[in-house]
């Protein structure tokens, strides 16, 4: 009878500590929690959680590298819009000297101006050397031009592909861009493939096709300014379409940026250690933990104290 009682009180004290480790292990763990301020800290504090949020970090490191892509296109886009403001302001210099070359001045003062407006074409020509990171942006590689004629839009000028109209109207309803896959620029400005924005820029040769630049006559300068106007047609044209994806990539890093913090918001849901809670966790374990151990103390004096009495009598 003596070995059944001194049996269960052992298998008591196991118990015992097995509760206690219970206890001490969750203090552990909230602690980890605690200092590292995560609620999954390992795969398995929470399987699923943990391959989910592992996705979404994923996640955000390609929204991060998308917003710095856009950023970077944003700024390409500056360089190449910077150069073709300044080449319009060169085109509008020129049409300024081709009028007042056909005002009422003599020869003498044409020849003057001629001189003058030559000097600024090879300015605006030495704008096609305009580059980004190595690239040449104007050198034809990102994007061809295409002028389709229609009634419903005039546009006065001399030349149309190399052939001299000798002022007669030209009628541009729209300029486009050559549809070829390679024949543009692209950005990647997303996280997934696809998600890109494509950008033309035109050639420089294409840009000053049939430009006619001569004020030494009032019938030259006439033509000079019609010249003038058809190359203006085409930097407006080209400005529009930086603008345009000026805009998209704005909107672009806006939705990227928010996506980020909506991410990160979900994210912070999942991982994220309720630092209140964990604390009061580790408050209960603890004290559980001391509570056990006064149990255990207490039952090992009472098993002490069987053991006395089954000692024999001296």
């Amino acid at each position: 009878m003596a070995i059944t009682i001194h049996g269960e009180m052992a298998r008591g004290a196991d118990g015992l500590t097995t509760i206690m480790n219970r206890h001490q292990t969750e203090m552990s763990k909230s602690i980890e929690k605690i200092s590292t301020g995560l609620k999954i800290n390992h795969a398995g504090d929470d399987s699923a959680g943990n391959a989910i949020s592992e996705k979404m970090r994923t996640q955000l490191r390609a929204l991060d590298q998308s917003d710095d892509n856009t950023q970077s296109a944003g700024a390409l886009l500056g360089v190449a819009d910077a150069a073709v403001m300044s080449m319009l302001d060169v085109v509008t210099e020129m049409h300024v000297k081709a009028t007042e070359a056909l005002g009422t001045i003599d020869d003498d003062s044409r020849q003057i101006l001629d001189s003058a407006i030559k000097n600024l074409r090879d300015e605006i020509l030495s704008e096609g050397g305009v580059s980004f990171n190595g690239r040449r942006l104007f050198d034809g590689n990102w994007g061809r031009l295409k002028e389709t004629i229609d009634a419903t839009t005039t546009y006065l000028g001399n030349y149309d592909n190399d052939t001299a109209l000798d002022g007669k109207e030209l009628h541009f309803a729209n300029m486009t861009w050559s549809s070829e896959e390679d024949d543009s620029m692209y950005f990647q400005v997303g996280p997934e493939p696809g998600d890109g924005i494509k950008a033309h820029f035109m050639n420089m040769d294409e840009l000053f096709d049939g430009l006619f630049v001569d004020l030494t006559s009032k019938e030259n300068a006439e033509k000079t300014a019609k010249s003038l106007d058809k190359v203006t047609t085409r930097l407006l044209y080209q400005i529009s379409e930086i603008g345009s994806l000026q805009e998209r990539l704005e909107f672009t890093s806006s939705n990227l940026q928010m996506v980020n913090e909506n991410t990160q918001s979900a994210l912070s849901v999942i991982q994220d250690a309720d630092i209140a809670k964990e604390m009061t966790n580790f408050v209960k374990n603890n004290v559980l933990m001391q509570a056990t151990q006064a149990m255990m103390a207490q039952a090992n004096t009472t098993l002490a104290s069987f053991v006395n009495l089954l000692q024999p009598v001296e």
